[in-house]
């Protein structure tokens, strides 16, 4: 298994993402990265203790300044 790279999202603090549009967020106890479940192509995105549905491709244009690739 290759090793992804992980970038952080400006706007959304501890949330990252990588190349393929996975956003993962750190486990609570240990840090490491969790996958963030996905539905519709929207996130839930806790921000200042509240829940908040994002779309997956805005988050990724946010990281990497660009449009997140179609499958």
């Amino acid at each position: 298994m290759e090793k992804k790279t992980l970038k952080y999202i400006p706007g959304y603090y501890p949330y990252r993402i990588d190349e393929d549009g996975k956003v993962f967020a750190s486990h609570p106890k240990t840090g490491f990265p969790v996958l963030v479940k996905e539905s519709n192509r929207m996130v839930n995105v806790r921000q200042d203790g509240r829940a908040k549905r994002v779309k997956v491709a805005e988050l990724y244009r946010r990281a990497f300044n660009k449009l997140l690739p179609e499958d």
